[in-house]
């Protein structure tokens, strides 16, 4: 009798008693914790959690009883975070805003700056997450400075940003550059343009649609709305484009 009630508290027990909780996964923040941390024990001013990229929002990785980071070029904008307990994971980030606070960070100085002023460099980064396509406007832009050499053709200004066209997906607090931007058309497929005639004595003018995209100057073909009829013709300021006839 003694053994039948031992065996049912153990069973009770083994079924019934509380379920060891899985360990929480790590995600892109924990990624830039790791990060920060290393910066600031290395001398280094803690940079802000969206100047370090890019990282899938959607990260999910075992966490890591020991990290492991290493600077990738001579200026350490570029790091590999490698976990050495616990997992098995890499990943590589970069970083836009880094500023020597001490002589730790003298190894990752470029070569004859030595007790010179830090030299600084302006960057037009996003405020937002942008989809490849975005049209680029000064409200969703932000010029800032960074310590660090940008990635070369860098754009420096909202100015220049302005009208052109994302490339490529890119998050906030990343450089845009010459290579993730182009200009944009001045009408996109399916976008509302005037048709416009001239002739002797007369200028005429219906809507019509555009269909392709187009640049100013552009020979484009084109949908009178009215008619139906598909033409050809010469894009033009104001969406404006000149057929021969309607």
């Amino acid at each position: 009798m003694t053994r039948r009630i031992f065996a049912i508290c153990l069973i009770g027990a083994l079924w019934g008693g509380p379920v060891a909780a899985e360990p929480e996964r790590w995600g892109p923040a924990d990624l830039r914790r790791v990060m920060i941390d290393w910066l600031v024990a290395n001398g280094r001013q803690a940079p802000t959690a969206s100047s370090i990229g890019p990282l899938d929002p959607r990260l999910s990785i075992e966490p890591c009883g020991e990290v492991e980071v290493v600077p990738r070029g001579a200026t350490a904008s570029s790091f590999m975070l490698r976990c050495k307990a616990g997992a098995s994971w890499s990943y590589t980030v970069r970083l836009d805003q880094i500023t020597p606070v001490s002589a730790h960070a003298a190894q990752f100085a470029p070569a004859g700056d030595s007790g010179s002023a830090a030299r600084t460099w302006r960057v037009v980064s996003p405020k937002i997450d942008l989809p490849a396509g975005a049209l680029l406007s000064a409200d969703i832009l932000e010029e800032r400075v960074v310590s660090v050499p940008p990635p070369g053709q860098a754009i420096k200004s909202i100015n220049e940003a302005v009208g052109l066209r994302v490339t490529s997906a890119i998050g906030p607090g990343l450089t845009l550059t010459t290579h993730n931007v182009a200009r944009a058309p001045l009408v996109a497929k399916g976008e509302n343009v005037t048709l416009v005639a001239n002739g002797s004595g007369f200028n005429i003018s219906v809507p019509g649609k555009a269909e392709q995209d187009g640049y100013e100057g552009d020979l484009i073909m084109v949908r009178n709305i009215r008619s139906g009829a598909v033409l050809k013709g010469r894009l033009e300021r104001g969406k404006m484009v000149s057929v021969m006839q309607l």
